[in-house]
């Protein structure tokens, strides 16, 4: 009877031990969020943010727009914030931040609406696909420090028929290691999305992309004598975007 009872005492405490050890972990810290999905493989994800004080796109209620690129069946989409720069890597100081998101391009792109904050701060997207959970590497939010510069005129278009050639300048601040081009249509359907470190790319010409979102099951193409449009934003290597501009072309 005491063997019994001493059996029953041990698995009350192995199976209460197991129950609470998930208990205790908290999904609003990104390292507790990631031990809770430990049975998932980790996985990449591209994220960048910028801002200004009256907003990135004039919106002075949400200053920092955080972008990432969701990849097909992406779902679960979470925003963590470090409060301290010294605390970049350490993910135990990275706290769920509950913010309004929405698609850009018709969803190949989304972004988070931040809210305003004091000094610099480290953000972190997460999302999962079927088997895995994607991080991105962190993104440190300069938004009050060096607020991304609106500029249009650095850039400039040569037609070359339904193939135009793009061109650009750096602005004020020349940390940029890579730029990223978007094209598309007035109506905000994205056309073709790529990455370069060069300050030149020809439309539709991969021999300086290094990074591709556009969709690889068909080649883009331009129609003549249409006006769409090219958005360009230069980003740091800590995945802030010192300069956003855009213009509208018409093809030959």
């Amino acid at each position: 009877m005491k063997n019994i009872l001493f059996l029953s005492i041990i698995v009350t405490l192995i199976c209460f031990s197991c129950n609470t050890v998930d208990d205790l972990l908290d999904e609003n810290v990104l390292q507790e969020y990631l031990t809770l999905n430990d049975s998932l493989a980790i996985g990449d994800l591209v994220a960048c943010a910028g801002g200004r004080e009256i907003g990135l796109i004039g919106n002075a209620s949400e200053p920092t727009d955080v972008f990432f690129y969701p990849i097909k069946d992406a779902f679960d989409f979470r925003y963590f914030e470090a409060k301290e720069i010294a605390d970049s890597l350490d993910y135990s100081k990275y706290i769920a931040k509950d913010l309004d998101d929405e698609p850009l391009f018709n969803g190949y792109l989304w972004k988070f609406n931040n809210t305003p904050f004091t000094g610099e701060r480290m953000g972190i997207v997460t999302y999962k696909t079927p088997g895995n959970i994607h991080v991105c590497t962190p993104v440190r939010l300069k938004t009050y420090v060096k607020p991304t510069e609106l500029n249009h005129e650095i850039i400039t278009v040569e037609p070359n028929g339904v193939n135009p050639s793009f061109a650009w300048e750096d602005g004020l601040i020349e940390e940029n290691v890579i730029y990223f081009q978007i094209v598309s249509d007035l109506d905000g359907n994205l056309i073709s999305g790529t990455y370069t470190t060069d300050k030149t790319w020809t439309f539709y010409d991969e021999s300086n992309v290094v990074f591709n979102i556009t969709d690889t099951l068909t080649t883009p193409t331009l129609e003549p004598n249409e006006m769409y449009k090219f958005s360009l934003m230069a980003v740091s290597e800590d995945n802030w975007v010192n300069l956003f501009g855009e213009v509208d072309f018409v093809t030959e």
